[in-house]
């Protein structure tokens, strides 16, 4: 058993819907057997854990992040800027977990603990830059926005993972065409599409995407989702769980890269992550391997 000897918790005071004592309950003690020095930080407001990471993340050998995706998103666009950055493991306490799925990491509170305790295997995970954010899990436009921006908060709370299919079915009714130019290292492509989609983890929603999708290859897999898609788009975000896309869909493109630069035809809701914003351009780009995580096995 490997020993820390200082330690972070990064802890979202609204995770596991109010039960955050329980999940400490019953994280900490086992966290306590591996370190000299344990320092629990709860976050009281947004962008709380981000300026903490980024403020402290240095100082500490090993990082927990104890939370949702939102949490985590904001933990890594701390840690992502350090020039030392520490070894990181995750303990699911949101909605969804969809990076925590992404690297095998048990949903069960004690499982992923003893992941984290035994230490058994960590891997350096590629994250993407966005402008002067980062992301580990998505970015994309059209549908993919529109339905995060659709999801009802108290809705979310109540009933979990499927608010997030009530708002993809709402959003599939009502999703507009939107004008991209895509540009890589080695395609240009202009499309009418109802969703672009720029994939580094392999869940969206708890729905999984492509089993191809390598965290570790510094590329980045994007998924151009054309008109004629819609349908298959429909049975993939919705009702499939594979997770697989069919190569006989030629209105569902799929290139890798490791820079792209994305230009909208007006100004557009964009999600990175679950942080949702505004924009008509986006740069991105690959930093491969930047992050150390503690990571379970694939099954």
């Amino acid at each position: 058993m490997k020993m820390f000897s200082d330690m972070l918790l990064v802890c979202n005071g609204k995770a596991g819907q109010g039960a955050l004592e329980v999940l400490l309950k019953d994280a900490v003690p086992p966290l306590l057997d591996i370190c000299t020095n344990l320092t629990i930080h709860k976050t009281n407001e947004k962008g709380d854990a981000e300026r903490f990471c980024r403020e402290k993340g240095s100082q500490y050998e090993l990082v927990v992040i104890m939370g949702g995706d939102g949490t985590v998103h904001e933990a890594i666009n701390g840690l992502s800027c350090l020039e030392n950055r520490p070894l990181v493991g995750i303990l699911p306490g949101g909605t969804c977990n969809d990076f925590a799925r992404s690297l095998h990491i048990p949903m069960n509170i004690g499982q992923a603990v003893r992941l984290i305790t035994e230490q058994t295997l960590e891997k350096e995970i590629d994250i993407v830059k966005a402008g002067e954010r980062y992301f580990s899990n998505f970015w994309g436009t059209g549908l993919v926005s529109q339905t995060s921006d659709n999801i009802d908060v108290g809705s979310k709370s109540v009933l979990g993972k499927l608010s997030y299919y009530i708002s993809a079915f709402q959003s599939i009714q009502e999703s507009p065409i939107l004008n991209v130019k895509v540009t890589t290292e080695d395609n240009v492509i202009e499309e009418e599409v109802v969703m672009l989609l720029v994939a580094n983890g392999r869940s969206i929603g708890s729905n999984p995407l492509p089993t191809c999708i390598d965290m570790e290859d510094g590329l980045m897999d994007i998924y151009i989702v054309k008109k004629g898609g819609f349908p298959l788009l429909k049975e993939f975000l919705v009702i499939k769980s594979t997770g697989n896309i069919s190569e006989e869909y030629d209105d569902i493109l799929h290139i890798q890269a490791h820079k792209a630069h994305i230009e909208l035809g007006q100004n557009e809701k964009l999600d990175m992550d679950g942080e949702l914003y505004e924009g008509t351009e986006q740069s991105l780009h690959v930093l491969n391997k930047h992050l150390r995580f503690l990571v379970g096995r694939e099954a």
